[in-house]
């Protein structure tokens, strides 16, 4: 393989570990397309929708640097494809996904790509990729330990599904569903590159890692090589997981266990690096790794007619991988997750189609920290937490405020605060449909902490990405 085209695909499937190790509709932790399970315009045939966007954001901070970034317009576009075959026994589907923006920055994704053959009205066979339902936490919180995600904006994370064989066995209260994966897709996100020992992105989201370091109590400076190893050692990593559903999800009592042996979805990071003590610089040879996990989960509900109450529980134990002699590897810590959710839906005179959700999330563990070929812990950690969130409550609400020449004008507002880290996320985007399939919106995101600091917390590092945005929306 091409050396120039591995490093630029090693800097993309990495650069989110490089920014923070943590996707479209604007409110937070909102997909702006419906899963392909429920999209398609009707039961048979081939569908063809999507939906196009595009919007122009404003920063408060200005970067006086990279005066580009301060004002962004940014077109996305999504499309959907189903179809089914005249019998129902075969069908396929696909998810794509691209955007770009004014200065030049493209971005592509493919969330889902299947194909589907059903056996008997109750046994199917899935070839693909294809999100599935792994854990309630997993999927509200975008934690990423099931399931990829595409984040090239860290406020509007997207769920990715994982590659494989799915083997499905469904009732009306039971369901089974095995997976096998050979190939491992990680967590995908901005374009990062190489100039000059440093690494630059075209991005404001990008934060770049430390450039300097005390050796034996001297300070020196560092720079940055990239070493890639061959691209096929690190996707031909297979995985096995099942997941097991009993009851509804959509009435009554329901539970839902997943369990699972795969790759992190984060890549890991080796690096080398050595200085002589007269030497006032050092060159850190950086390059990714795989490490693996177990993952369990387990969902708990109980649905009403308008009325959702889920209460989830997540953990990891990551496998230590011990580097060779003279390296040094990150080791991600194990973590237990636990998570309450409510969702109420809600009619009113006031406001039509009122959704109102409220999630807490508690985290225990999930650090990193870098060792050596002895297992020792390293003095430098280019990274130390491996979750944006650890103790969070999530607020979210949506509706039809009223009507505005006859036409809908819809709200949609998100309240996030970390208590850990003492500070607030806000969305707030306001929607109004000249037509039925044109949507004209305007919003915003602010971030604030209590104190402002250059602590490594996804809050304090992303304070100066407050923003307001305008656009408009067209669904087919």
């Amino acid at each position: 393989m091409n050396q120039d085209f591995g490093k630029r695909l090693f800097l993309s499937l990495v650069c989110v570990n490089f920014c923070f190790m943590f996707q479209a509709n604007a409110s937070l932790y909102s997909n702006q397309f419906s899963s392909l399970n429920s999209s398609s315009k009707s039961s048979t045939g081939h569908n063809f929708f999507g939906v196009l966007r595009l919007e122009s954001m404003d920063y408060f901070t200005t970067l006086p640097d990279a005066e580009k970034y301060n004002r962004q317009q940014y077109f996305s576009a999504r499309f959907g494809l189903t179809g089914l075959s005249p019998d129902g026994r075969a069908g396929y589907g696909a998810d794509l996904q691209a955007g770009k923006y004014n200065f030049g920055a493209s971005n592509y994704s493919i969330q889902e790509i299947f194909l589907f053959y059903r056996l008997e009205s109750f046994f199917k066979v899935v070839l693909g990729r294809k999100k599935v339902e792994w854990s309630a936490l997993d999927s509200y919180w975008k934690t990423s330990l099931w399931q990829p995600k595409y984040a090239i904006d860290y406020l509007r994370p997207e769920e990715q599904g994982l590659m494989g064989a799915f083997f499905e066995y469904k009732r009306s209260d039971f369901q089974f569903l095995a997976l096998t994966t050979p190939i491992f897709i990680p967590n995908m996100g901005i374009d990062v590159r190489e100039e000059g020992g440093t690494l630059k992105s075209d991005s404001r989201w990008f934060r770049v890692p430390s450039n300097k370091y005390d050796f034996n109590g001297r300070i020196k400076t560092i720079t940055y090589d990239l070493s890639m190893p061959e691209t096929r050692n690190l996707i031909s990593r297979p995985g096995v997981g099942f997941n097991l559903l009993l009851g509804d999800r959509s009435r009554g009592f329901w539970a839902n266990q997943s369990a699972g042996y795969k790759p992190v979805n984060d890549l890991i990071l080796k690096r080398e690096g050595y200085a002589a003590a007269a030497e006032k610089s050092v060159k850190v040879v950086v390059s990714p790794d795989v490490t693996y996990h177990s993952v369990l989960s387990l969902d708990v509900g109980y649905s009403f007619e308008n009325f959702k109450v889920i209460s989830s529980y997540i953990e990891d134990n990551p496998k230590e991988k011990i580097p060779v002699d003279e390296w040094v590897i990150q080791s991600l810590g194990a973590m237990k997750g636990y998570s309450l959710m409510v969702e109420n839906n809600l009619e009113s005179s006031l406001i039509r189609d009122l959704k109102i959700q409220l999630g807490y999330l508690r985290i225990y563990g999930g650090g990193i920290s870098d060792i050596n070929a002895r297992s020792e812990k390293d003095s430098f950690t280019l990274f130390d937490e491996r979750f944006y969130f650890y103790n969070s409550m999530l607020f979210k609400t949506e509706g039809k405020l009223f009507k505005l020449f006859n036409r809908d004008f819809t709200t949609k507002f998100s309240y996030l605060r970390d208590f850990s880290q003492k500070g607030s996320l806000v969305n707030t985007e306001f929607q109004f449909y000249p037509f039925q399939s044109w949507a004209i919106l305007v919003g915003g995101d602010f971030i604030s902490v209590d104190v402002e600091d250059d602590a490594s917390s996804f809050l304090n590092q992303n304070r100066a990405n407050d923003r307001i945005y305008a656009g408009v929306n067209y669904v087919f």
